[in-house]
């Protein structure tokens, strides 16, 4: 639009320059077959032989005809002013083109730096419902993950807070849009809202991120020591085994009925072979039912080389267990410090958006 009215404006400028041309007029020519009284005739006389006769008139023109026989032409030029208005116009006519223009664009840019800002506030104000929602989610998940049971579910993570609608945004449209509703304030104050923006959209896409890192790293670690944990129950039961082979050589019989084997079988029969065939241990329960009473019965047996393999199993399980505690305990720590941290967020929302909008 703006290219098609500067293009009309030039064209008109053109077409009254072009129309610069001399307009011939004659008030009035009488011819008389003998001289006016006006004109001097020994004037007329003498440029008689001359080429070219120049006449001076204002209004009225009498024509001097001579009978010699000779053909005559007469060539009527009027003698007018330069007209100032024809050569200044298509300048005037060009120079408010370009103010035109000038407005024109003006007021498209501040359109759009309009409607940017107000693409930025309704971005802004859509992250509060998944900020509201997301919270809710981890704090719901932090009730189920402090219990005792080991199953690790889910970790609810809202994608439309990861900031990437925000890379799409233009920054200096951003700043140009705060600069428009705070004319009153100092530019480095303006620059200052435009970086808190910034910050809030970057602390909005770091928790997101933080988020799904320290569970993943939570599932990868659990699952390190529950391995770890699987092994060692492998290890004790083959070391169990060795150590009744070992006490049925000295007995000469089954060892079922001796002291030294029978808590430990009973143990062993109560808390690890209902699920050896699925592995669905709960460690917790495990440390609790199985090993810390496992202890107990082997500090009784320490003296007992034979018991050995036993106990290194025992402590391979134990840390295991630690380890799948300590997971989970971190856990915990990241998920009240990102609740916190997205409390703080939505509480700044408003208030961010109103310093934008301030006028």
């Amino acid at each position: 639009m703006n290219r098609i009215v500067t293009i009309l404006l030039i064209l008109t400028s053109v077409n009254l320059y072009c129309q610069d041309s001399i307009g011939l007029k004659v008030d009035s020519i009488k011819q008389k077959s003998n001289l006016p009284e006006l004109v001097d005739t020994s004037s007329v006389e003498s440029t008689k032989k001359k080429d070219t006769i120049i006449l001076e008139f204002n209004n009225e023109l009498t024509i001097p005809l001579s009978k010699d026989n000779l053909t005559k032409v007469v060539m009527v030029k009027e003698k007018s002013k330069v007209d100032w208005l024809k050569y200044l116009l298509p300048i005037f006519t060009l120079f408010l083109g370009i103010w035109v223009k000038g407005i024109i664009e003006k007021r498209s840019d501040k359109k759009k730096i309009i409607k940017s800002g107000e693409r930025w506030i309704a971005e802004l104000r859509s992250l509060e419902e998944p900020i509201k929602k997301q919270i809710k989610s981890l704090e719901e998940y932090g009730v189920e993950h402090k219990k005792e049971d080991f199953k690790i579910q889910n970790l609810e993570v809202f994608s439309s807070l990861s900031g990437e609608v925000f890379k799409s945004l233009d920054k200096n449209e951003l700043i140009k849009y705060i600069e428009l509703n705070n004319k009153k304030i100092d530019f480095k104050e303006i620059v200052r809202i435009s970086n808190n923006t910034h910050g809030y959209v970057s602390v909005i896409e770091h928790l997101n991120e933080t988020l799904k890192e320290k569970f993943n790293r939570y599932r990868s670690g659990t699952s390190e020591h529950t391995t770890s944990l699987s092994l060692s129950l492998q290890e004790f039961s083959s070391a169990f085994r060795d150590y009744g082979v070992e006490l049925e050589k000295e007995l000469n019989s089954d060892p079922l009925d001796d002291p030294r084997y029978r808590p430990i079988a009973d143990l062993y029969s109560a808390q690890i072979m209902p699920y050896l065939k699925e592995g669905n241990f709960n460690p917790f329960v495990l440390r609790r039912e199985f090993f810390l009473p496992l202890v107990d019965i082997l500090a009784h047996l320490r003296l007992d080389p034979r018991t050995k393999g036993l106990a290194k199993a025992m402590t391979k399980g134990l840390n295991a267990i630690r380890g799948i505690e300590l997971e989970k305990d971190y856990m915990s720590k990241n998920l009240d410090s990102i609740i916190t941290q997205y409390n703080q967020q939505l509480t700044g929302l408003e208030e961010l958006i109103n310093k934008i909008k301030k006028h």
